[in-house]
């Protein structure tokens, strides 16, 4: 894959930027701030876009159970296919995306060291043409080094404008940047 198109998104900063104190009062959870999803576009075929969404940390539900399920029907949420994730909001409109990704991280049981939460947002206002937000369909995707993904295909309406080159010529799929 190519480094030069994977872009991190702009995300208006907030009181917690990259780098903030770690929360919790009682100490087993500590908080690194606030993150942004890396949006990777892999495909775009016509009239679907395949875009990789990365949050360091993320690990995949197994189980043979939801192998089968996940395999027959795709989720039309990314949640249940999670182990460690959390979305506290999602909104995935016909012209944008927004969300809020906890991503629990567990340290070695070593004496000081606990669990983590790292918090990821991506705020996409614009997509490059309208999307049909209902036929969405998640895949969690963990390959060989282990460092899982969320898979999220969407169907375009607009077959003119190709997202792979949008995002190769602008370095964003967020059209309200331009």
């Amino acid at each position: 894959m190519d480094q030069a198109k994977e872009k991190e998104y702009p995300f208006p900063s907030t009181s917690m930027d990259k780098k903030s104190t770690p929360t919790g009062s009682s100490g087993s959870v500590d908080s690194i701030g606030t993150r942004n999803v890396v949006v990777t576009v892999i495909s775009h075929s016509g009239t679907k876009v395949q875009l990789m969404l990365k949050a360091f940390g993320l690990k995949k539900k197994k189980g043979m159970l939801n192998s089968i399920v996940t395999h027959f029907k795709k989720p039309g949420s990314p949640s249940k296919l999670l182990l460690n994730g959390q979305f506290t909001n999602f909104d995935l409109t016909s012209s944008s995306l927004r969300f809020t990704l906890n991503v629990q991280t567990d340290k070695k049981k070593k004496k000081g060291n606990a669990n983590r939460v790292d918090t990821f947002n991506i705020d996409i206002k614009q997509f490059p043409s309208s999307v049909n937000a209902e036929s969405a369909e998640f895949e969690v995707l963990e390959p060989a080094s282990g460092e899982c993904f969320i898979l999220l295909t969407l169907k375009v309406d607009n077959i003119n404008c190709n997202w792979k080159e949008f995002m190769a010529e602008h370095g964003t799929i967020d059209a309200s940047t331009l």
